[in-house]
């Protein structure tokens, strides 16, 4: 069997979030295949761009220290393949909005008590379920969830009255959408503060993980009982007017820092293009290897076995996920390749069977088979998760792997759709 060799892509250097990604790809294809051999090479961390991380070039970002409260217009949200992406982008940001935004649009009628305030009181002061501990710990958020938890708690008057003065006095006919909202900012909470330590958890790339301790934290507050909610109506409320204020001006450095951070590596690569090419061909060797190839990365690759043809006898099969190889060709921008033209342009005929995955989600992943002319076949993924975080995460979905096994197996069968 051949090996399978694992070539990274934009913003990405060997540290620790690089190690955790690539046991993760090691892990879930030995699932699968418990005998391939899986090896990486992190050529960023010898010919990747070098980017300031505080990006104090870009108009408003030594100033932005507000919460981001943002919202999408009725056509908007109509719109949206999963309304609950937009709703994690937001608290990604904020994890607070939700509750903001529900307090604002939905006041609570005061009540003397509200259970759902002291059952978040009794969560803090006892010790959490085995089960959900763990889940905490394989989310990457075991170590923040507590402090999160105690923020939410010390809210008071003085530090957002409004939102203080709305958690306790929910009454129990408003109590389920409430919850939801704080399970979520809970989770969100904790994720920021894991970033903030300079831990990326694996909640950022695992949506099913996330929605699965959330639900958990709902029954532990509802008295073990199912009821976390899903997205609340308040999301087609906003006018659209709000969206350039609320959405596309507060996102732009975060935006930007993604967009500088990707164009950042395709420039160097076009610089250092030969010495990163000859550094994976050493890499391949004449053993038989599998390239996987996630975004940039999977450009590299294109290109090394269109230029150096008597590669392509070593190599059985190319995976791209999240890569941008298609648009590159479409706007003329692949040094081995012109321009694509009105037909899809024919890759040669020795060229390896090629598998491609991209996510509706993931704004750097496109489609090859559309562009490209071989035995080549197209993947959609849903990963649950909004941009960025959706280009980071193809190594946690099963299906991913599922065609990839098989792909691997029968390199030429991939013409034939699984599902």
């Amino acid at each position: 069997m051949a090996r399978l060799l694992f070539i990274h892509g934009t913003m990405t250097r060997y540290d620790t979030d690089y190690l955790r990604g690539f046991v993760t790809i090691r892990d879930r294809l030995h699932a699968w295949l418990p005998q391939i051999q899986v090896d990486k090479f992190p050529w960023g961390e010898y010919w990747g761009a070098e980017m300031n991380p505080r990006f104090l070039s870009i108009p408003g970002a030594e100033e932005r220290d507000a919460p981001l409260v943002l919202g999408v217009s009725p056509d908007a949200a109509a719109a949206m393949p999963d309304p609950t992406v937009a709703l994690w982008g937001m608290l990604y940001t904020d994890p607070y909005a939700e509750l903001r935004l529900l307090a604002a649009i939905q006041p609570v009628e005061p009540v003397a008590t509200s259970r759902l305030w002291p059952s978040l009181q009794d969560l803090a002061a006892a010790e959490l379920p085995a089960d959900l501990s763990a889940l905490l710990l394989q989310g990457g958020i075991a170590a923040t969830f507590p402090l999160a938890l105690q923020r939410m708690l010390a809210l008071s008057s003085d530090v957002d009255p409004t939102l203080y003065a709305t958690l306790n006095a929910i009454p129990a006919t408003q109590e389920d959408g409430y919850r939801s909202a704080l399970v979520r900012a809970l989770i969100a909470t904790a994720m920021n503060l894991a970033l903030a330590d300079g831990v990326y958890p694996l909640l950022y790339c695992d949506a099913v993980l996330r929605d699965a301790i959330a639900e958990r934290l709902a029954q532990l507050l509802a008295g073990e009982q199912p009821v976390l909610g899903g997205l609340r109506d308040w999301l087609t409320f906003l006018p659209a007017t709000a969206l350039t204020e609320m959405v596309l001006r507060p996102f732009r450095i975060e935006l930007t820092k993604a967009i500088l951070g990707f164009l950042g590596d395709i420039l160097t690569y076009q610089l250092r293009r030969q010495a990163i090419q000859q550094a994976i061909a050493a890499q391949i060797g004449t053993r038989p290897t599998v390239l996987l190839a996630h975004s940039l990365g999977g450009i590299a690759c294109l290109d090394l076995l269109l230029s150096q043809p008597a590669l392509r006898q070593h190599v059985p099969l190319v995976i791209t996920a999240g890569s941008q190889v298609g648009v590159m060709h479409e706007i003329g921008a692949l040094g081995t390749l012109g321009a694509a033209q009105s037909e899809p342009t024919r890759l040669p005929a020795d060229f390896p069977p090629w598998l491609n995955f991209y996510d509706q989600g993931d704004m750097l992943g496109f489609q090859a088979s559309t562009v490209f002319g071989g035995t080549i076949r197209d993947v959609a993924l849903s990963s649950g998760q909004p941009f960025p975080h959706a280009h980071n995460a193809y190594w946690t979905n099963d299906l991913l792997w599922e065609h990839v096994a098989a792909a691997i197996e029968r390199p030429d069968a991939i013409s034939v759709q699984l599902r």
